[in-house]
């Protein structure tokens, strides 16, 4: 687990499948939706638009079932959007949670947290990724700036969407080995 990257691995994945945007300071649902896998460049407020995309999606398609796994580098990212992912636990079979162990979430049965220490390559990315039945989709992002950017919302990130299922289900199942070893520990 310690230099495991689950952008790395999504690069790997999908590496003959995936479209290169570029740098874009804001997508559309309709582009999102409609291209399968894509690469892309942007900064924090267009990356926080594209996680709320698949947040919104797995709060509209209810059905207590699936795995959802997201990462914000520091656990206390999650603070201004909390609840929505205490929704997302109450309509999904389990929730995991990444990041340092900065700040303690609410308890709720379906989430899970996995800490993460600075060192980790994992502790750099931003990632969604949603398994159930109904709906997959992955989100992966690698930051490239880190905290001491002066303003938050100037951050870079590199980005990784796809919603091929082949894609997501192998992306789902590198999270859980990775849960697997880091609660083997």
């Amino acid at each position: 687990m310690k230099d495991f990257s689950l952008f790395q691995q999504a690069l790997e994945i999908a590496d003959s499948s995936r479209f290169e945007l570029g740098t874009i300071a804001g997508i559309s649902r309709r582009d999102f939706d409609r291209k399968e896998s894509f690469v892309f460049r942007t900064q924090t407020p267009c990356l926080e638009y594209a996680c709320l995309m698949i947040e919104n999606t797995l709060l509209m398609r209810t059905n207590r079932s699936g795995r959802i796994y997201a990462g914000f580098e520091k656990l206390s990212c999650l603070q201004p959007i909390i609840d929505r992912y205490l929704r997302i636990a109450d309509v999904s079979e389990s929730v995991y949670l990444f990041g340092e162990d900065d700040w303690q979430p609410p308890r709720h049965p379906n989430i899970r947290l996995v800490k993460l220490r600075p060192d980790q390559p994992l502790a750099r990315e931003w990632f969604v990724i949603a398994d159930s039945s109904n709906y997959q989709a992955a989100l992966i992002a690698l930051d490239e700036d880190g905290f001491e950017v002066g303003k938050p919302d100037e951050r870079n990130f590199t980005v990784f969407k796809s919603s091929t299922p082949s894609v997501v289900t192998k992306l789902a199942h590198a999270a859980e080995a990775m849960i697997d070893r880091s609660f083997a520990l």
